[in-house]
């Protein structure tokens, strides 16, 4: 009977390990969705748009981030621990950041962020692969799937510039945002540096127009469709409004403080808005 209570013991002893291991392993499972090229645009240089380092809260904590670039590739290593968060290809499209993570010469992850005011999204990144996963295992983001195995255990991916921003969009729709502690001439200086707009050549017919930037007295905004305009300061407060009827269209600006404001520009056939930055002097 004691030789029994033993090797039951033993077998119970056995099942609660395995189980045990096997939610561990299961937390240490790899994201499952790889890229096969870098997102398609030039590499930035972070440093360049964000400074050499930004300070940002995040879950109560206060991260230190140092800012390296060079033409090719640029590094995030948090300075409290000398970890390197991210090393690699950056591109901008509309208003999100892709980091280009390599796996190998053949794969990479991509993941994105954003900033808004002095919030930023998306600083996890892991999340972001795992939530991506979820998308395309779901049968969405169709555009950008190039295999996938019949028991969707490995997904390979093409970066479509267009569905990267839909699915980034949606993914960053339930994020968090972090807290830039950078002072306020920080922060203006980075959205000023944010606002140069390169269009792609697959865009420029249907591209917004807006010159000169910084103004003083007049803002000219060129449009391909009806539109109207919301223009908000640095704080979301809206301080002009109105509608854009003719394809070249003039706002008086004179009256306003200089400063940081957002110009808010809705396609009304497409129900698409861009985000503006404007510099009043």
């Amino acid at each position: 009977m004691k030789i029994f209570n033993f090797l039951l013991i033993i077998s119970i002893f056995i099942v609660v390990f395995s189980c045990k291991r096997a939610e561990a392993e299961a937390t240490l499972v790899m994201p499952i969705s790889t890229f096969d090229t870098p997102f398609p645009k030039n590499n930035k240089q972070l440093s360049k748009i964000l400074g050499t380092s930004l300070l940002v809260k995040k879950d109560g904590d206060t991260l230190f981030l140092k800012i390296t670039s060079t033409k090719n590739d640029n590094s995030i290593i948090n300075s409290k621990t000398g970890d390197t968060i991210f090393f690699g290809k950056v591109c901008k499209f509309r208003e999100f950041y892709y980091l280009n993570h390599k796996v190998n010469d053949t794969s990479y992850y991509i993941s994105a962020f954003k900033i808004k005011d002095n919030l930023i999204y998306g600083l996890n990144t892991w999340s972001q692969y795992y939530d991506l996963d979820k998308i395309i295992v779901k049968g969405n983001g169709k555009e950008l799937v190039k295999s996938i195995n019949a028991d969707t255990s490995a997904i390979r991916l093409k970066p479509h510039k267009r569905e990267l921003k839909k699915l980034f969009t949606l993914i960053m729709s339930n994020v968090v945002p972090d807290t830039i502690l950078n002072s306020k001439s920080d922060l203006i200086k980075i959205a000023q540096r944010e606002s140069i707009f390169e269009p792609e050549k697959d865009e420029i017919e249907n591209d917004i127009k807006v010159y000169p930037n910084p103004t003083s007295d007049f803002i000219n905004i060129q449009i391909t469709q009806k539109s109207n305009y919301q223009l908000n300061d640095f704080n979301g407060k809206i301080v002009m409004q109105g509608n854009l009827d003719k394809l070249e269209n003039r706002i008086d600006v004179s009256d306003k403080q200089p400063g940081f404001y957002f110009l808010i520009i809705t396609d009304l056939q497409k129900d698409e808005k861009r985000t503006l930055k404007i510099v009043i002097q």
